[in-house]
């Protein structure tokens, strides 16, 4: 009577494939991407600061 299913246990594969899993050398280009990212909207922030207009009221 104890005939209970139970749940199977996900492979790595299956864990990859659902993104619930990332390998180093993913985590590795995602870390560089978001530094890349960070640069240029740091550059973005210096340039808007440089050429920006002051208003009279």
């Amino acid at each position: 009577m104890s005939d209970s299913q139970k749940k199977a246990k996900p492979t790595l594969e299956s864990l990859l494939e659902e993104h619930q899993l990332i390998s180093g050398r993913d985590l590795i280009e995602k870390n560089k991407l978001k530094k890349q990212e960070l640069e240029l909207f740091q550059q973005a922030l210096e340039f808007e600061q440089r050429n920006r207009k002051l208003r009279k009221n």
